[in-house]
């Protein structure tokens, strides 16, 4: 009987073994460590990632596998390229650097460097073995092909699950606990894939943060508030008062899901804005009810009818038809917002013109860590349009 043994196609990418960090270290004080070939991102872990990884670390919890390849030179020097890895690697050189503290996964550890965790405790640390996945001698070229394979998906990640997978900290969470609220189910703004692809949490931190600071242009300014309020956001209370205020109060006012222009997502950025900018009047008196809600639907019928106009220039509409028409084009462009909210204060709180005012600026938290590269990947990212349907 002839037994035919068939060699399997990865074969020679089955070698595993183990390494430790005190290895890691070590290679790294030998200068044998190169954690950033070209191919390699920039690292843009925050410092929260970075001390979560090491309290698993601590914990003795397992971790992802490092892919490693060894090169030899003719004088006998090695060097060890981190092929897909790097940021687990450097979290682990960083803090045994003293470069940041632990965070509060365990609050006894919580605000502790690396030199102040006692001799058993570092020592655990040094012990932690990582799964190495070694790769055998390669061209640039099939490394470069097996990286981006690893971090490949079926599709490009937008800028919303960059920015879920670069920030953690308070503002990020509060926007995610936001969008858990019944309403927005309830309204039908959001499709499935919206929210597998966190568009919606994207939506929302938008029209928080419009509400807070003040209206702000989509692309330039949604990142700087993720960074800022990534150690803490101090106004997380205010903010979740008001939003509950705000929701509660559009759903008195207009029935969901909604067939009017309030019931897609750029003119619900507006209606909400406004809303919140008059918090301090809501909920509404119930006899002003009725008369705002005509007015909304009003508004929105005009809209829609000037939109249908070949040209606005000699349009004979409602001026504040007109102006939010003009405001619908480029509609996540600052002016074109600032023009919406202005037709709809004219028109439905019978406001003045106000002088626009500039956007207010977030405090900036003086322990924010620089991103050395999330403009980068944000810009490279692709752009999810909004749903206008004009």
């Amino acid at each position: 009987m002839t037994v035919t043994t068939t060699t399997p196609p990865n074969a020679r990418f089955l070698d595993a073994t183990q390494y430790s960090v005190a290895w890691f270290w070590k290679r790294l004080q030998a200068d044998e460590l190169d954690m950033s070939p070209p191919y390699q991102r920039n690292p843009v872990w925050q410092v929260q990632q970075k001390a979560f990884l090491i309290d698993s670390i601590i914990h003795g919890f397992p971790v992802p596998e490092i892919y490693l390849q060894t090169s030899i030179s003719a004088e006998g020097d090695e060097i060890h390229t981190i092929v897909d890895g790097q940021q687990r690697i450097r979290a682990c050189m960083e803090f045994i650097d003293g470069q940041y503290p632990l965070g509060d996964a365990t609050p006894e550890l919580e605000g502790l460097y690396f030199d102040d965790l006692d001799d058993e405790v570092r020592a655990r640390i040094f012990r932690y073995k990582f799964v190495i996945r070694s790769l055998p001698h390669l061209s640039e070229t099939e490394v470069r092909e097996i990286f981006g394979r690893l971090n490949r998906n079926n599709f490009a990640l937008n800028k919303q699950e960059l920015r879920h997978s670069t920030y953690w900290g308070g503002f990020i969470s509060a926007m995610e606990e936001f969008a858990q609220d019944p309403f927005w189910i309830k309204s039908g703004l959001f499709t499935s894939n919206d929210v597998r692809r966190m568009l919606d949490i994207e939506y929302i931190s938008e029209i928080v943060i419009a509400g807070l600071y003040g209206l702000q242009n989509k692309k330039t300014r949604l990142d700087y508030f993720y960074a800022t309020y990534e150690s803490e956001f101090p106004d997380y209370e205010h903010a979740r008062q008001i939003f509950d205020k705000v929701i509660a109060q559009v759903l008195v006012l207009l029935e969901w899901p909604n067939t009017t222009r309030w019931g897609r997502k750029v003119d619900f950025y507006t209606l909400f804005a406004e809303l919140w900018r008059i918090n301090e009047r809501l909920p509404l008196n119930r006899k002003y009810i009725g008369s705002t809600r005509k007015r909304l639907i009003q508004l929105s019928d005009g809209v829609s009818r000037t939109l249908s106009l070949e040209t606005l220039e000699d349009a004979e509409e409602d001026p504040a038809f007109i102006m939010y028409a003009r405001g619908v084009r480029n509609s996540s462009d600052l002016g074109s917002r600032r023009l919406r909210s202005y037709a709809l204060r004219q028109y439905v709180w019978g406001e003045e013109v106000p002088t626009f005012e500039k956007p207010k600026r977030a405090r900036r938290n003086p322990h924010l860590a620089k991103l050395p590269s999330s403009e980068d990947l944000m810009e490279a990212a692709p752009d999810d349009q909004e749903d206008e349907d004009e």
